[in-house]
């Protein structure tokens, strides 16, 4: 389990992607919970792209808040992994301000990524 600061560094370079391929081509190199962190992370940073912490109604009671909060887990993935390139594609620029969006508010929450 890559942490998700290391794949926030990882991807950061690679943005924007080219092409959907160049996407699929760099999640290749990570298994499939670390493509789902940074799909998680991605749409969590997007929800709270205004804010400056986790917004206190936006974890569900009883819900982790971990690298499958946005996209589930095997077996039923709530966002498919087949969908992971794409994804990352169509938020391409957007991709820096989402990420850090999510690293700002995270840390401003207290929020533990040690699962993440």
């Amino acid at each position: 389990m890559t942490s998700i600061t290391d794949l926030i560094d990882s991807i950061s370079p690679h943005i924007p992607f080219r092409d959907e391929e160049s996407a699929k081509a760099f999640l290749d190199r990570y298994d499939i919970g670390d493509q789902a962190a940074l799909i998680s992370a991605l749409y969590i940073g997007r929800d709270h792209i205004h804010d400056s912490v986790i917004r206190p109604d936006y974890v569900p009671s009883g819900w982790a808040f971990d690298r499958y909060f946005t996209t589930g887990r095997a077996p039923k993935w709530d966002i498919s992994p087949a969908d992971f390139a794409r994804i990352l594609y169509e938020k391409n620029t957007n991709l820096h301000t989402y990420y850090a969006a999510f690293i700002r508010c995270t840390e401003a929450s207290e929020y533990s990524l040690d699962s993440f």
